[in-house]
């Protein structure tokens, strides 16, 4: 390829699939980034954190991959669709500054990553238009990882996205905000029109950029914690005691203590609970258990 195309044009993106026999695939959530006044601001939300490494999920036809590269990062881009990754490596052919890679990035291990990329001095920054269809299982994977990045900016369904920061006490309040919220500080940046898009999706989008937190508790106390967090949301109508019973049935006698200990009210229900009362009961329980 002689020249960069220009990869915010729906016109181009069909003349380059056509060419190779390629398409948007719906079973991946594929909706390429058509403006590039929204890549740039996607790219800038990563100038809060220092560095120039950064690694970016589901690159597609290169859109943002091309604003990172003009802004001088080092990037590491991981794509799961073959065809793109070929399209991907001719676009970008020569640019000593990128390596593609095809990954699914629902398996990856991100600590065996980071560590065979040495070109990493520091933890790199993520980023990602991440495709809907993997949102939640995606960021609970990094998040079990204790958010491994100096600093994630996330495209999103705007639900999704607006769930991550919810507070205790409102609707979108959850099993997802209450987990993102001990890991990592989340804010929305802003909202994205479904315009901007090809194929345009159905829903709306926003950018979420999330800093690592400060975590009270041991790694080992953290499993526990994501469990009970996720068990008690699964049935939120009912109230923390009658879920702890559910989920701890030996334990039964002592929930009222526990609840105590932690500054819970044992008819509470779970979404009146904030992150640090989760870690309380979760360090009692697990102490009890071992």
């Amino acid at each position: 390829m002689n020249e960069m195309p220009d990869l915010t044009s729906p016109r181009v993106l069909r003349e380059l699939l056509k060419e190779r026999s390629l398409s948007p695939k719906r079973q991946w959530g594929q909706n390429f980034l058509i403006d590039a006044n929204i890549a740039h601001k996607i790219a800038a939300s990563l100038e809060a954190v220092p560095g120039r490494e950064a690694i970016e999920i589901g690159p597609g036809a290169g859109a943002l991959t091309k604003t990172l590269l003009d802004k001088g990062y080092r990037v590491l881009a991981l794509e799961i669709d073959r065809g793109l990754v070929s399209l991907l490596e001719e676009i970008f052919m020569g640019n000593g500054q990128i390596q593609i890679r095809q990954a699914d990035v629902l398996k990856v291990n991100w600590q065996e990553l980071l560590q065979e990329h040495s070109a990493f001095n520091n933890l790199p920054k993520l980023i990602s238009n991440l495709p809907y269809v993997i949102s939640g299982p995606f960021i609970y994977s990094i998040l079990k990882e204790a958010l491994p990045f100096s600093i994630v900016v996330l495209m999103l369904q705007k639900e999704v996205a607006w769930r991550l920061v919810a507070t205790p006490g409102s609707p979108d309040y959850g099993a997802l905000s209450v987990i993102c919220r001990y890991y990592a500080y989340g804010r929305v940046l802003f909202e994205v029109s479904s315009n901007v898009f090809w194929p345009k999706p159905k829903v709306g989008s926003a950018v979420i950029q999330l800093l690592p937190g400060r975590r009270s508790l041991a790694p080992e106390e953290e499993p526990l914690f994501r469990a009970i967090v996720q068990g008690v949301f699964q049935q939120r109508r009912k109230t923390i005691f009658n879920n702890l019973a559910r989920l701890f049935p030996d334990l039964r006698d002592q929930i009222d203590s526990f609840c105590s200990a932690s500054g819970i009210t044992p008819t509470s229900r779970p979404e009146e609970l904030d992150v640090e009362q989760f870690a309380k009961l979760s360090r009692i329980i697990y102490n009890i258990h071992q």
